[in-house]
């Protein structure tokens, strides 16, 4: 099964087959099979984080929840100022890379 999940509303859909209509959809996305199916739930901290209370947000989670975990993990300032102007694409890149070992 292939799920979806609405950026706007976050309804998760499934399909047998890959669904063109949703994949063309900008608020849609591929869950992958270990993103979580529902909405992203609010983090205590702990392992998997880069800085104090960060937990890194799934993939397919709303775009506030990886602007809210980038202005948490950011170096400095003008990086965290700079998170409001970013895409939810971009702040991914930039942020969603697990941290070193």
């Amino acid at each position: 099964m292939i799920r979806y999940r609405n950026a706007n509303t976050d309804d998760i859909v499934e399909r047998a087959h890959p669904d063109a209509r949703l994949e063309m959809l900008p608020n849609w996305e591929r869950l992958q099979p270990d993103d979580a199916t529902g909405p992203p739930q609010e983090s205590s901290g702990g392992e998997g984080g880069r800085g104090p209370g960060a937990e890194r947000p799934a993939r397919s989670a709303p775009k506030a929840a990886w602007q809210e975990y980038a202005r948490t993990v950011a170096s400095d300032s003008d990086e965290e100022a700079a998170v409001e102007d970013l895409t939810k694409d971009d702040l991914v890149e930039r942020y969603g890379a697990p941290p070193p070992s």
